[in-house]
């Protein structure tokens, strides 16, 4: 049976800017990417070692190559984005596709294009001094859409949202491209914010003015998660246009919601 969002979900992203969508991947679909995960871990890394997960990673594994990149707590493995496995569990996935056109319209979707590839946040010490540090992305999509490769408890660095905010920045950008939001993100990282929780094979769909950051992750858990982009077809050609007085108006499925 085919995966969607009921209309009481999408009201809730309409006016939340996320919903979180349970059980959407089975587990077993998700063992080639674990897989991959340890093929390609670090050596600090070692599958059988929970104790060997606590960050950060040591000085000797960071990395930067443009692509992939390994710093203190975070590892972004992005050169498996557009692999054929890669391609088939989430870019072609028929089920995050289909919630994704309820949200932009049917036929409306760019063709589907690489993944951002597996991201990981490692555990730390629970007593560490912990600082939001939120943001919005610049435009290069409408819709994201997390995927949960393990289960992420409460502190187990989910994915972390400012419900609402995408309300109030989709309207402070001089254009699709380009923004000013200085004083909203210091307003919006004072107030309070939500842990997206859940299983392996849930996902978190977004909105991509969305004020968000990476949780911290005080579990003893990885907490892996991929992460893909939805975009509209003209989405080249609508980005350098300024920002319309109904954000809504590239989200049909939405628009006509109360």
């Amino acid at each position: 049976m085919a995966i969607r969002l009921t209309e009481d979900e999408m009201r809730f992203f309409k006016r939340n800017g996320f919903v979180i969508k349970r059980k959407v991947i089975a587990p077993e679909r998700l063992a080639q990417a674990l897989a991959v995960f340890w093929e390609r871990a670090p050596a600090q890394l070692r599958p059988d070692d929970p104790a060997s997960w606590m960050g950060p990673f040591r000085e000797e594994f960071h990395f930067s190559d443009g692509t992939d990149q390994i710093q203190d707590y975070r590892w972004n493995l992005r050169t498996v984005g557009a692999d054929a496995w890669m391609m088939n569990l989430i870019p072609r996935n028929a089920d995050l596709i289909g919630m994704a056109e309820q949200l932009l319209g049917a036929g409306n979707l760019d063709a589907p294009g690489r993944a951002r590839g597996i991201y990981t946040t490692l555990p730390r010490d629970a007593d560490a001094t912990l600082e939001n540090h939120l943001h919005v992305d610049r435009n290069i999509f409408h819709l994201n859409a997390v995927t949960y490769l393990d289960r992420v408890v409460a502190g187990g660095g989910g994915f972390r949202v400012w419900p609402t905010s995408h309300l109030w920045f989709g309207q402070t950008f001089e254009s699709r491209d380009a923004a000013r939001y200085a004083d909203l993100r210091t307003f919006f990282n004072a107030q309070p914010s939500l842990e997206c929780t859940g299983d392996v094979g849930d996902v978190v769909l977004w909105h991509h003015r969305l004020a968000h950051m990476a949780g911290h992750n005080t579990s003893r858990n990885l907490r892996r998660a991929i992460l893909y982009d939805f975009r509209l077809r003209d989405f080249d050609y609508e980005q350098a246009e300024p920002p319309s007085s109904n954000i809504w108006r590239d989200w049909p499925g939405l628009d006509a919601l109360d």
